[in-house]
């Protein structure tokens, strides 16, 4: 049986994810996906967006997004969260 916060949780491409930008504050979700162009993939997954990683919403607002991912926050504008697909 998978524990909610293990990394090595496969998850399918599809049914219920949606962009983490879509979440709201104090909700969590496993990363099922980055999305975009290489090196925006790169720079996202070098912070800790890599699949089955699990995430936090600290705050998000018009002026963007505060993400908790493997024990750091990291803030993202809303082009940028749009990119991170996660299961809830």
């Amino acid at each position: 049986m998978d524990s909610p916060q293990s990394p090595n949780t496969q998850h399918l491409a599809g049914g219920s994810a949606i962009p983490v930008s879509l979440m709201k504050r104090g909700e969590y979700g496993t990363v099922n996906k980055v999305s975009g162009k290489t090196d925006i993939r790169r720079f996202l997954e070098g912070l800790g967006f890599v699949p089955g990683a699990m995430v936090r919403i600290v705050k998000s607002d018009l002026s963007g997004h505060i993400l908790e991912v493997k024990g750091s926050r990291i803030a993202l504008d809303s082009s940028m969260a749009t990119k991170i697909m996660v299961d809830q």
